[in-house]
């Protein structure tokens, strides 16, 4: 008989513990949530520049190849390196022009409203009579107005702070080649050898400086620009948030008393 008294107050204490087993989780997982806002970022991994091309060199070692002067060696090589360089102008700005869909801010400003939207509805969860007020505020702070204000601000700060460098640098990475058939000649041979003399170019050394200083500059805009977005989303939502949760904590667990 004694045993089966205490059958219903074990039940109200398996149900009270089940309770509050679910408030917990409810709990933990907004808690979780507001603690990763601080964590999102551009989610662009490795930005990077690769050029495309075809002719990349002139050898000066015959004579359908090479060039007659230096001059026309360097004309070519440099006109042949300003449309790549343009190229690299435009790959770039995939990543730093705020219009561009792959852009770090068009990246960052989606990122934000998911965790956002999923912070929304674990909160909708922690929704009860008591906590519906307090609820209520919080979800008027999980808005992202304010941080995507601050972004594009910085956006456009970085684009003017790590630009891809002028074009004209390039130009010195640029190597040239000569060939002169007169120097194993001699006599009148060597002067009629200097009629041959051929130029030539190679433009790898510019491509290959170009995408690793594009990489190098995209890889410090998109450091600053999650440095910049932590510092803001922590501003504007993080902090507020967490402020309220200790209050939103106490009302769950009286709910659950």
């Amino acid at each position: 008989m004694k045993h089966k008294t205490m059958e219903p107050q074990g039940e109200i204490l398996g149900l009270l513990s089940c309770l509050e087993v679910f408030m917990d989780k409810r709990f933990v997982k907004v808690k979780n949530l507001v603690r990763d806002l601080d964590g999102c970022n551009s989610g662009v991994l490795f930005p990077h520049v690769f050029l495309d091309y075809d002719k990349w060199q002139r050898l000066p070692y015959t004579w359908e190849e090479g060039l007659p002067t230096k001059l026309a060696a360097v004309c070519e090589a440099e006109k042949l390196l300003r449309p790549l360089y343009r190229q690299a102008e435009g790959k770039f700005r995939h990543y730093t022009d705020p219009r561009s869909p792959d852009s770090f801010l068009l990246r960052f400003q989606a990122a934000l409203n998911g965790q956002l939207s999923s912070l929304r509805e674990a909160l909708g969860r922690c929704r009860t009579q008591d906590t519906a007020a307090l609820v209520n505020r919080i979800g008027i702070l999980l808005t992202p107005e304010q941080v995507f204000q601050d972004m594009e601000q910085v956006n456009a700060e970085l684009t003017a702070a790590y630009p891809l460098p002028e074009l004209t640098r390039y130009f010195g990475h640029i190597e040239y080649m000569r060939y002169d058939p007169s120097e194993w000649e001699e006599g009148l041979l060597k002067l009629v050898s200097k009629a041959f003399i051929r130029h030539g170019y190679n433009l790898l050394p510019a491509i290959s400086q170009i995408e690793e200083d594009a990489g190098n500059q995209l890889a410090a805009f998109q450091k600053a620009f999650d440095t910049q977005a932590a510092i803001s989303i922590s501003k504007h939502i993080t902090a507020p948030v967490q402020a309220k949760l200790p209050v939103l904590r106490e009302l769950l667990e009286r709910a659950v008393i």
